[in-house]
């Protein structure tokens, strides 16, 4: 029987590991108790600290190099240690949304999706002339501060940065005799010849979890191997820019293929789990390829992981890193992923939040992040910081990094509705794949004027 041990199935309810808990980064829409666990998170007026809400930093009992770094440089900018509540992304963002007006967080991480989310709910201050004060602002990767600017107003300062990649079992294609697949034909042919192969090993996951970040961004991955842009500017709206037939490719090769065919390349008892079955699994030997961040690679220890030594001989001696495979009249591409730090509008200690901002963002404290979770730094968002790649294995992330595309400053949260019913519908075998293509194409088209 192909099943997870079960010690990695206790694991699987949370994140865990050094690198695993604060390396959740976008995936942490998908857990947490929205507990606080670090200062508080609550009311704060100009008495107190300024707060600050985060899930970034680790809560794994690593050393807190990057923490420490980063409130020492947050008490020399402002004079004072802000105080801070964490917790995991789709907490955040609820609890940002509904609450900014108070005043409270008065500083805010997140994901480049909740930015936009934010500006159009009139929460995030423009921080750009204060951001081109910085002396080391002209530091920051272009790309970067372009996802961040909307409508010529810069939002917010980029920290992190990774674009989704292919992670290989290079032994067991190797042990095959077969070559990182380059197309998504091939990529299924030599994953069902792993499926016949292996008792203990699956060719393939990936997040099929309605509501998943993760889930979502590993779909727009596939959309920007046809597209650069899903939605383009129109004017002052926007228009759909892919067909009806390259979404039902997508859905084809990447849900039905995996899942919902007669031969799955994936493991159906699977269907609907997210990052917390994905990266584990892989970490632990379960999968042969995954979708996944730079996170991946300091993710050795915790509860999620059965073997530390066995993970980091995967990880060290056995992954390779490559551009996700291709469907038919698709090109490299995929989803980058820029993390900001913002300053809510609506705070009274504007001005100190953006001093914390710049805190957090400043080259010290990035450097910092990549000695304390390595995979953090692997693909760095300021030229000052070196990247933590030593490994020649992984090394291709930074070519996969270059081909990476920031999300349309749209609303994405109506797009990301419809796309989970018809994922989920074509991965469990409700939908042909190309009927799903057309409607779902219809339905996008028909927010076009409502984004």
């Amino acid at each position: 029987m192909k099943a997870l041990g079960v010690g990695a199935a206790a694991g699987l309810a949370g994140c865990g590991g050094t690198g695993g808990d604060g390396a959740a980064d976008e995936m942490g829409g998908d857990t947490g108790d929205g507990s606080t666990t670090s200062g508080d998170g609550g009311s704060g007026d100009s008495g107190n600290a300024p707060l600050f809400w985060n899930y970034a930093f680790p809560n794994d009992g690593t050393d807190p190099i990057w923490k420490d770094t980063f409130l020492k440089n947050a008490e020399e900018r402002i004079g004072q240690e802000p105080r801070m509540g964490r917790f995991a992304y789709e907490d955040l963002r609820q609890k940002f949304l509904t609450g900014a007006r108070t005043g409270d967080p008065d500083v805010i991480e997140g994901v480049l999706s909740h930015l936009t989310e934010y500006v159009k709910a009139d929460h995030l201050e423009p921080i750009g002339g204060f951001a081109e004060g910085l002396p080391w602002y002209d530091g920051y990767v272009q790309s970067a501060l372009d996802a961040l600017t909307y409508r010529g107003k810069l939002y917010g300062l980029p920290y992190n940065g990774n674009a989704r990649a292919f992670i290989v079992r290079q032994d067991i294609l190797d042990e095959l005799g077969q070559d990182v697949p380059q197309s998504a034909s091939a990529f299924h042919e030599v994953g069902r010849m792993i499926n016949s192969e292996y008792d203990d090993i699956y060719a393939y996951h990936n997040c099929t979890k309605k509501g998943s970040v993760r889930a979502f961004q590993e779909w727009m991955s596939h959309v920007y191997q046809h597209t650069d842009q899903l939605y383009v500017p129109d004017g002052d709206s926007w228009k759909l820019n892919i067909t009806a037939d390259q979404l039902g490719q997508i859905f084809d090769n990447w849900y039905y293929q995996i899942y919902a065919a007669d031969d799955p390349v994936g493991d159906p008892d699977t269907l609907g789990t997210g990052w917390q079955v994905n990266d584990p699994g892989y970490l632990n030997g379960r999968w042969a390829f995954i979708e996944c961040g730079t996170w991946l690679r300091g993710w050795t220890s915790g509860d999620n992981i059965n073997n530390s030594e066995k993970t980091k001989d995967i990880l060290n001696n056995k992954t390779l890193v490559g551009h996700l495979p291709r469907g038919e009249g698709a090109s490299k591409g995929t989803f980058l992923e820029v993390k900001p730090v913002m300053v809510n509008t609506h705070s009274d200690q504007k001005e100190t939040a953006k001093g914390i901002a710049a805190s957090f963002a400043s080259p010290d404290t990035l450097t910092a992040m990549g000695e304390d979770a390595k995979g953090n730094g692997m693909t760095p968002v300021h030229k000052d910081v070196e990247s933590t790649i030593t490994n020649e294995n992984w090394a291709p992330f930074t070519d996969v990094f270059k081909t990476g595309r920031a999300l349309a400053k749209i609303g994405w949260g109506q797009v990301r509705s419809p796309f989970y019913t018809y994922m989920q519908q074509v991965a469990y075998g409700k939908t042909d794949p190309y009927e799903a293509g057309d409607q779902f194409h219809d339905e996008l088209k028909s927010l076009a004027s409502e984004l």
